[in-house]
């Protein structure tokens, strides 16, 4: 018999604090090592200097790798007050190098103009027009002309939901056709790739990577 008081996962912050208070990185899907694809496709194109803002960054390497190759404007952005505690305990003095930011990403205001906009996995969790409109309206309001957005999101034939919560899937054409829909603002393709990520259980999972630059 069903449990009719079973609750169904949301995404909002209580959701992703559970998820990273009682899960090991070893227990996240999503986790990956410092030599990710992101990675490469910074340095490429990012100076040391660049405004740079990992959302939804969890407990993510990233950020800490581009410290150690000299960035200096890091921001972490994330729901879950417990991941962001855990990746600073880990940096220890260096985590005051970061800036730290635990709201909703949709409200947040930086204060100065970003010039690269970096989403592994959040974005696919705005399956709704209201949602992926706030989306794209903050993605919009902060990262500056001539900036860049670097997203990565499940591919096509990717899985359809992750950690409990259903995701919208896409491909290069149908990012690029959504962020051409708010506004009219011209996005430039810069960088595109379908990318296998085994995740720390051994199951592959497709995403679909874009680098595009505001226009």
């Amino acid at each position: 018999m069903a449990d009719d008081n079973r609750r169904v996962p949301s995404n909002n912050q209580a959701h992703w604090d559970a998820r990273y208070a009682n899960s090991a990185d070893a227990g996240l899907s999503w986790s990956e090592g410092p030599d990710s694809l992101s990675l490469k496709w910074i340095l490429e194109v990012a100076p040391e200097a660049s405004s740079i803002v990992d959302v939804g960054a969890g407990r993510s390497t990233l950020l800490p790798t581009l410290l150690t190759r000299g960035y200096t404007q890091l921001t972490h952005v994330d729901w879950s007050e417990s991941a962001s505690l855990s990746l600073q305990r880990s940096l220890g003095y260096r985590a005051t190098r970061i800036k730290w930011v635990v709201d909703d990403l949709l409200e947040w205001q930086p204060g100065h103009p970003i010039d690269l906009w970096h989403d592994r996995a959040v974005f696919h969790f705005q399956v709704d027009l209201e949602s992926i409109n706030s989306y794209l309206e903050a993605l919009h309001r902060n990262v500056r002309q001539g900036g860049y957005f670097l997203i990565a999101t499940f591919h096509l034939d990717g899985p359809k939901e992750c950690s409990g919560l259903p995701v919208k899937r896409y491909c290069e054409n149908s990012i690029l056709a959504v962020l051409g829909s708010y506004s009219g603002v011209n996005w430039i393709a810069v960088r595109s790739a379908i990318w296998k990520h085994v995740s720390p259980d051994g199951i592959e999972q497709n995403f679909q990577y874009l680098l595009a630059k505001r226009g």
